[in-house]
C-alpha cells in the first residue's frame, strides 16, 4: 500500500467514527420505534430513496470536485512559491557575486549584500506564511528586526509587501547600469513574489459559499434521516430470525458514507486552514526557507 494512502486510511477512521457512531445510534432508535409500532411506519416506496438518493450523490459528487479545485490551486500557489524562490536565490548567488555587474562595491560588500537579500527573502516566506494563517505581525528573532531596520521595513504596514520593496529596492542600488538584463530577471521574481501572495489571498478572504455548503449539508441530513424509513426492515428469515437487525449497521455505512463525503469536501474547500486536509503550508515554507539558507552558508564560505 502507498504510504500516504495508509496514513489517509487513519485520517478517515477519524473523521468517520463519530458519524458511524450517531447514524448506528440513530438506526437502532428507528429500529426500535419499528419492533413497538409495526412496520407500517417505514416508507414502502423505494422510488422515493432511488430518485432522492440520485439527487444527492451528484449533488455532493459536484461538492467534491469544486473543493479539490480549490485545494489543487492552494497546493500549486505553493508549488510556485518554491521555484520562484529558490530561484531567485539561485540568481542572487550567481549575479551578485559577480563584479562586472554591480556598482563598485567591494568583495565583502557584495557577499553581505547577496547574504542580506536572501536573509529578505526567508523572512518573506515566513511573513507570508504568518499573513495565511491570520498572523500579520509574527514575534521576530533579534536578527530578523536587525535586519528590518537596516533596511527600513516599517512594521506597521504589511509587513511582507514591505520586505518586497525592501529588496526591490536594494536590487535596484546593487546593479550598475549595464546590467540590466540581471537587473529586470531579479525583478520579475519580486512581481512574481506579489502575483503568489495575491493568489493565495484571492482562495483565504474568498471562502467556499457559505448558503451552498449550508444547504448542502442541509440537504444531506435530511436524506440521512430519511434512510432509514426508505430501506425499511430487512426481514430475512421472518421475525425470530433476528436477521431484521443486520438493517442497522446498513443504515449506519450508507449514512456515514454520505455525511463523511460532505465533511470532506468542506475540509478540502479549505485548503489553507489548519486541518489534515489542508496545504501543508508549514512543511513547504521549512523547506524553501532550508535551501535558501544552504546558498547563505555557501555564500560565507566563499573567500
Amino acid at each position: 500500500m502507498i504510504k500516504t494512502e495508509g496514513r489517509g486510511f487513519w485520517e478517515l477512521i477519524k473523521i468517520s467514527l463519530p458519524f458511524f457512531v450517531l447514524s448506528t445510534g440513530y438506526a437502532v432508535l428507528v429500529l426500535l420505534l419499528e419492533e413497538k409500532f409495526g412496520d407500517h411506519i417505514f416508507l414502502k416506496s423505494s422510488q422515493i430513496g432511488s430518485v432522492f438518493g440520485l439527487a444527492v450523490a451528484f449533488f455532493l459528487g459536484f461538492r467534491m470536485n469544486s473543493a479539490y479545485d480549490r485545494w489543487w490551486e492552494a497546493r500549486k500557489i505553493f508549488g510556485e512559491l518554491t521555484n520562484n524562490a529558490r530561484s531567485f536565490s539561485a540568481k542572487i548567488y550567481t549575479y551578485v557575486l559577480s563584479p562586472n555587474q554591480l556598482v563598485l562595491v567591494q568583495e565583502k560588500e557584495a557577499k553581505k549584500a547577496a547574504s542580506d537579500l536572501i536573509d529578505l527573502t526567508c523572512a518573506y516566506i515566513n511573513q507570508f506564511k504568518s499573513e495565511i494563517k491570520d498572523v500579520p505581525h509574527p514575534i521576530s528573532n533579534a536578527p530578523t528586526e536587525q535586519l528590518f531596520k537596516d533596511y527600513n521595513v516599517d512594521e506597521r504596514n504589511k509587513v511582507s509587501n514591505e520586505v518586497l520593496i525592501a529588496s526591490a529596492t536594494k536590487i535596484e542600488a546593487l546593479f550598475a547600469a549595464k546590467a540590466t538584463i540581471e537587473k529586470s530577471d531579479l525583478m520579475q521574481h519580486i512581481n512574481r513574489f506579489y502575483e503568489i501572495q495575491g493568489k493565495a489571498e484571492r482562495i483565504k478572504n474568498t471562502p467556499f459559499l457559505k448558503i451552498y455548503s449550508a444547504f448542502t449539508k442541509a440537504t444531506v441530513i435530511l436524506y440521512v434521516l430519511m434512510i432509514p424509513f426508505i430501506i425499511g426492515d430487512i426481514d430475512i428469515g421472518g421475525e425470530e430470525s433476528y436477521l431484521e437487525y443486520l438493517s442497522i449497521p446498513l443504515f449506519a455505512l450508507v449514512s456515514t458514507l454520505f455525511l463523511t463525503i460532505n465533511k470532506l469536501a468542506n475540509l478540502h474547500g479549505a485548503p489553507l486552514e489548519t486541518d489534515k486536509t489542508s496545504v501543508p503550508i508549514d512543511q513547504i515554507c521549512e523547506r524553501i526557507i532550508g535551501n535558501c539558507q544552504e546558498l547563505k552558508i555557501k555564500i560565507r564560505s566563499l573567500k
